[in-house]
This record gives C-alpha cells, sequence and structure tokens, in this order.
C-alpha cells in the first residue's frame, strides 16, 4: 500500500506517528477481522455469561453430590505447608512401595477377620493347655513363625 500519510503530509513533524499509521494502513483487514470478533464478542456477552454462570452452577451441583472427595481435599490443601515435612518424610520412608502397602493390607484384613472370629467365637487363652492345644493349629503356627521373623528383623534393625 502507498504511504498515504506521507502523501498526504509530506511535511509531518511526528516521523514515528506517521509510521504508526502506515502500519495501521497496511493492516486493515487484520484489524476490521478483530473488530468484527470483538463486536460479535461484545453483542454475545450476555448469552456467554449465562452459560458461564450455568457451568459454574453445575460444577458446584456435582462438588455437592461428592462431598467425600472435596472435604478431604480441601482440608488437605488447607494444610499442605504445615505436613509437607511429614508427606517428604513418608514419601521417602519406603512405606508408600507397592509390596510395603500390599503386606500391610494383608495384616489388616488378618487382624480384622481374626478379631471378628475372636468375638463370634468369645475365645481365650485361658491357660497353658488352651495356648499349646492353639500351637497345633497349622494357622497359628504359621502366623507365630511370622511374627517370630518380624520380631528377628526388627530386634536387628534396632
Amino acid at each position: 500500500m502507498a504511504d498515504v500519510l506521507s502523501a498526504a503530509r509530506p511535511d509531518s513533524a511526528e516521523p514515528s506517528a506517521a509510521s504508526s499509521l502506515n502500519l495501521l494502513l497496511d493492516n486493515l483487514e487484520a484489524l476490521a477481522f478483530l473488530a468484527e470478533g470483538l463486536n460479535g464478542v461484545l453483542q454475545r456477552g450476555d448469552t456467554i455469561t449465562e452459560s458461564l454462570a450455568s457451568g459454574v452452577h453445575e460444577l458446584r451441583g456435582v462438588a455437592d453430590q461428592m462431598p467425600y472427595p472435596a472435604e478431604p481435599m480441601s482440608r488437605l490443601a488447607a494444610e499442605a505447608p504445615g505436613i509437607a515435612d511429614v508427606v517428604t518424610a513418608l514419601l521417602e520412608s519406603g512405606m508408600l512401595r507397592r509390596d510395603v502397602v500390599d503386606r500391610l493390607g494383608t495384616f489388616a484384613e488378618a487382624a480384622i477377620q481374626g478379631v471378628d472370629a475372636a468375638r463370634r467365637n468369645a475365645s481365650s487363652m485361658d491357660g497353658v493347655r488352651n495356648a499349646f492345644r492353639a500351637l497345633r493349629d497349622p494357622d497359628v503356627a504359621r502366623g507365630l513363625g511370622i511374627m517370630v521373623e518380624v520380631a528377628r528383623a526388627i530386634g536387628k534393625t534396632v
């Protein structure tokens, strides 16, 4: 496009203004496109606002239906600065290794089953004779064997 501004005002005292106006004229098509798009957004502003408000309302509804994940996550976020060192220590400790979690899960399930069985059967070890009789049970013998080995390993590490 010809240098329209220079032709109209050849004695312009503002070369930067002339340069800027030439840049605008050279990009007139792009500016028109942007102006048209902005005009469309402004004309549809109410519709866009209503859509956003509706979306936020729907998200709140979903969050209200899932109070369990929302509450612990917000609590964790609030307490994160205070427990960061504990979380770091937990992550570095090895407690969250898959094999550790699996074994702790197995132990927890066995503890629940054992407590339930003891309550159901009113089990008690009243006397040495009953304790020795329980040792003849292969499950009890295996469990005690595991406990002895765990006690041995703990003793080596402390």
